[in-house]
């Protein structure tokens, strides 16, 4: 049998193929080459199976799977190349995206110097539908203390990462711009959850990735995140639009951090109070909004003291900086 590679490159592909050819190009030439590359297909309607047929001719490809039907999620594709992979460390390279040549050069260095880290990213610039620039600071770099790490990388034992960063927004919100240990992910079986999700799968699959070691953040835009003006899930996100089902992930991801990390307790009644303020303030009708409410206080218990203190806290912060918010908590 041949050597297994380092780096298993997972490439799900849905019905992109304006960019397909864009992203297979940004991965085969990559800087870091002991890597293997596993085509998925999820029953694209376009040209798309035509393209990765072309690319599947280079050695480096180990596998080729094409859909019949869709598989309804994203993370479903995230699942079977991850049982397909050889390789020591994990990239799903989403199709729609591009990178940077040294990215795995970089990622790889990261994981090699920091053997407990299971989790290894970097910053994004995000893109329109024709590669161009556009200003989202999506990576929430704009304050002081993460403009002087430009260029840095930085280690977090992974449980204080969840406690103070992802318990309030999913920073490894790209795929795309992350490396990690395929150790870590073991059978599946604990990330089966998130394999049922269409919105937060990452956000929770991040969070138990980071229970098993340290995550490494790298300050370096590494990565080309493209931004489709007509998803209706991010538009939803950024602009507070909701039918009340995208909270509904949420609740699953913060009752799985609740449950299996210890939270200050006053962080805790914030972060609830932020997540009610949150359903307050969604565009959505009124009967969805308390659906959504009522979901949200059966599955993690929370009441008016949570908002209020959220709403005290978030007051005060403004004079005592040690309060926890999202900005402030931030490792």
């Amino acid at each position: 049998m041949d050597k297994a590679p380092l780096v298993s490159i997972i490439i799900p592909n849905f019905n992109h193929s304006r960019f397909l050819r864009e992203r297979l190009e940004s991965v085969f030439n990559q800087t870091f080459e002991d890597f293997e590359v596993i085509l998925l297909d999820d029953a694209s309607t376009d040209n798309s199976v035509e393209i990765l047929e072309e690319y599947a001719k280079d050695p480096r490809v180990s596998h080729l799977v094409v859909n019949k039907e869709n598989s309804g999620s994203p993370f479903r594709q995230w699942q079977r190349g991850i049982e397909l992979s050889r390789g020591e460390y994990i990239w799903i390279a989403e199709s729609d995206d591009s990178c940077d040549p040294d990215f795995l050069l970089t990622c790889v260095a990261m994981m090699k110097n920091n053997p407990k880290a299971v989790i290894a990213f970097g910053g994004s610039i995000t893109i329109d539908e024709n590669s161009s620039k556009i200003e989202i600071d999506n990576d929430r770099w704009y304050d002081k203390r993460f403009k002087k790490r430009q260029g840095e990388c930085r280690v977090f034992d992974g449980i204080r990462y969840i406690t103070h960063n992802l318990i309030w927004i999913n920073y490894i919100y790209n795929a795309s711009g992350t490396l990690f240990r395929r150790d870590a992910y073991g059978d599946g079986s604990e990330f089966e959850s998130c394999m049922k999700m269409r919105n937060a799968g990452d956000w929770l699959f991040w969070s138990i990735m980071a229970t098993k070691g340290d995550v490494i953040e790298i300050y370096r835009k590494l990565n080309h995140f493209r931004f489709h003006s007509g998803s209706t899930t991010r538009e939803g996100v950024n602009k507070g639009k909701s039918n009340g089902n995208l909270f509904d992930e949420d609740f699953i991801v913060l009752r799985h951090i609740f449950e299996n990390t210890r939270i200050p307790i006053l962080r805790k009644m914030i972060r609830l109070g932020a997540l009610m303020k949150k359903i307050q303030r969604a565009q959505m009708s009124e009967e969805d909004r308390k659906a959504a409410y009522l979901k949200g206080k059966e599955l993690l218990k929370y009441n008016k003291k949570d908002y209020l203190t959220e709403r005290i806290s978030k007051t005060l912060s403004n004079f005592i900086p040690g309060i926890s918010t999202i900005r402030n908590d931030r490792l």
